[in-house]
């Protein structure tokens, strides 16, 4: 770890201890990019950028290109007051004139899987893949030119089976298969096809290259098992994905850093706390998202069984209407927001 990688985790990890809604799990996708961990991250320039005073660092993000888009990213951005964060911010611009390039997007982290979204409001603890930072940074990007902004949904599990059980539907030609983690990184192989045929029809969303997933669920594979990645399947062939897990920030003490060791020891200790399933990416190609959607949100309540007490979603642009729709109908109401900036420069 070089030092500019170990200045940048430090002011993090103090940025946000004794923070009651922060989990240090966010983390794991912090370092994959700031240490340049996978492929992906390999391939992108990544640059730590920083603003200090003669009393320290005042405010730091990471500036990303990722290869093959037009624009660069203000990732992982912390700021301790508005000033550094202005500061901070040109800096950013700067660079992306020098780079050649037109446009710079912030809230950001890499892509669109390894997360997106500066967090506006929030009234509980950090779940687990949902992106987290102080509350009231959305001030220092309010003269961006374009903002797009994000929401989770939560409720009550037996509500959200009440509601699914009054919408009748037919389903009939679709079945829905538990992955084969024998066979993971194939399995992961296909989420990725999928979701980039479908969620990669998203604001922001980029093509992914092989073994994309696999590095980022890898880690997680000790936590899972194949329920956990539902597909559906019709005429012989996987339509769609959808991938859920424990919110396991719910077994975890707020506002203090975790290695990936002390974390798995956590939740192993404390994982009857985790009373939240996290639903946290679905796609389903499109002459399938009716039927297809319904048939394997019903499986996955099925999958869950009666563990948990609440069910969040991860974020869903809210410009994507039927999405929203379909989500504030069957999962409940918004529980979280987010936004990203864009600036034309």
């Amino acid at each position: 770890m070089t030092k500019t990688t170990r200045v940048f985790k430090n002011f993090r990890k103090e940025m946000y201890r004794g923070d009651e809604l922060y989990a240090g799990t966010a983390e794991f996708v912090t370092d994959m990019l700031v240490e340049q961990t996978t492929n992906f991250a390999k391939k992108c320039t990544v640059i730590p950028l920083a603003e200090e005073s003669a009393e320290g660092r005042q405010a730091q993000c990471l500036w990303i290109h990722a290869r093959g888009t037009d624009y660069a990213q203000i990732a992982f951005f912390d700021a301790q007051n508005k000033e550094s964060a202005k500061c901070l911010i040109e800096k950013a611009k700067a660079i992306t004139r020098k780079k050649g390039l037109g446009r710079i997007v912030a809230g950001l982290n890499g892509h669109l899987s390894y997360g997106v979204g500066i967090l506006t409001s929030a009234k509980s603890k950090n779940t687990f893949d949902s992106c987290y930072n102080k509350l009231g940074y959305s001030e220092y990007f309010k003269d961006f030119d374009i903002v797009r902004t994000l929401s989770a949904y939560r409720c009550e599990v037996k509500e959200a089976r009440r509601r699914l059980d009054e919408v009748r539907f037919d389903t009939s030609g679709y079945a829905v298969r538990t992955a084969d983690f024998s066979k993971f990184y194939d399995e992961c192989e296909t989420m990725r096809r999928i979701c980039d045929g479908t969620i990669g029809e998203t604001y922001l969303y980029e093509p992914t290259e092989c073994g994309h997933f696999y590095e980022l669920l890898k880690d997680m594979k000790i936590l899972l098992s194949g329920k956990n990645l539902l597909f559906l399947t019709y005429g012989g062939k996987d339509v769609g994905f959808l991938f859920w897990h424990p919110d396991y920030n719910g077994a975890i003490k707020a506002g203090k850093p975790y290695s990936a060791f002390s974390f798995a020891l956590s939740y192993a200790l404390r994982r009857s706390r985790a009373d939240t399933v996290k639903l946290n990416s679905i796609g389903v190609e499109s002459e399938h998202r009716g039927l297809g959607t319904l048939a394997l949100l019903r499986a996955f309540e099925k999958s869950i069984g009666d563990r948990f007490e609440y069910i969040e979603t991860n974020f869903v642009w809210d410009d994507n209407k039927k999405s929203a729709l379909l989500n504030r109908k069957l999962l409940g109401e918004v529980c979280r927001t987010f936004a990203v900036y864009e600036e034309i420069l």
